[in-house]
């Protein structure tokens, strides 16, 4: 035990790291940055091996291989001593999951209600990021990443594929199987992603020339879908999102088996550094109830 280094020390070596610097580290921890260095140097003598690369510019810090695996340990400990003093207290430390408005709203909201109804004694909190999540900023455990594949990261495990078809309302239905051309058009205002452009489906519909007058462009996909439930026009779905639309029948598929993979990936990715202990479970209800998604998805 005598070899074990101080909290104070492990404190402000896991804190730098997870908040990205030594200044973050010491105004999260109310001590001054020289202080959160001597923790630092003193806690690499300690274990006779440097534990940051502090040569990355502007004043940034990244973990070497030795760093890593101490911050692995580090961020556990932490959590679990965390959630030990919160248990005494008599409240039991939040978990914290971060998505994007769409899939926030259609896919993961009634999933955490499921998970909270089986755990009551963590409490959840659910906050709508659409860029990358901060973790620390914003006190995330676990983040659910809408990615390109291109940008997956090794620590990153899919979620879910999307697949993308043109779906309406059932009483748009009848007319829209045989009028494409002549229904108006819904579109997410997202670039780079030519499977919910109406314009790469164009040569597939023989639409004319100037088809892109008859798009309407939302900006954001729940619009999309809201509008097409509204018999507003054909929109570019994707699934599973829009799968509770097509079970109750608010929305039909135009064509029962024409569809696209999707280019992006939703992803898991979890905070690095501290841990909250039911990040795990969390992650594992997901995956479950991910699954049904998945074989026939991923094979597209």
């Amino acid at each position: 035990m005598q070899t074990l280094p101080s909290l104070p020390a492990l404190r402000a070596f896991e804190a730098t790291l997870r908040l990205g610097g030594l200044a973050r580290a010491a105004a999260e921890l109310n001590i001054s940055t020289s202080a959160v260095s001597h923790q630092i140097r003193t806690l690499e003598a300690l274990l006779g091996t440097r534990l940051l690369d502090r040569s990355t510019g502007l004043g940034g810090v990244r973990a070497t291989p030795a760093g890593a695996r101490l911050l692995e340990a580090a961020g556990q400990a932490l959590g679990l001593l965390e959630d030990a003093c919160a248990a005494i207290r008599g409240a039991a430390r939040r978990l914290t999951i971060a998505a994007n408005a769409p899939f926030s709203s259609m896919w993961l909201a009634r999933r955490l209600a499921e998970f909270s109804a089986l755990h009551p004694e963590t409490p959840l909190h659910a906050v709508v990021q659409d860029e990358v999540a901060d973790f620390a900023r914003a006190g995330i455990d676990l983040a659910i990443l809408h990615v390109k594949q291109a940008a997956l990261r090794p620590e990153d495990e899919v979620l879910l594929h999307e697949a993308v078809f043109p779906v309406c309302s059932p009483e748009l239905h009848p007319f829209a199987s045989k009028a494409v051309c002549r229904c108006r058009l819904l579109q997410e205002d997202e670039g780079g992603s030519p499977e919910i452009d109406w314009r790469s489906w164009a040569p597939l519909f023989g639409l004319p020339v100037d088809f892109e007058s008859k798009i309407v462009r939302y900006g954001s996909f729940s619009s999309v879908i809201g509008a097409a439930v509204g018999g507003a026009g054909l929109a570019l779905g994707r699934s599973p999102l829009i799968d509770p639309e097509l079970e109750s029948g608010r929305l039909v598929r135009l064509f029962p088996d024409l569809s696209r993979p999707a280019s992006w990936r939703f992803v898991l990715r979890r905070a690095p550094g501290r841990r909250h202990r039911m990040t795990q479970a969390l992650a594992d209800f997901l995956r479950a109830e991910a699954a049904p998604h998945r074989p026939a998805l991923a094979a597209q």
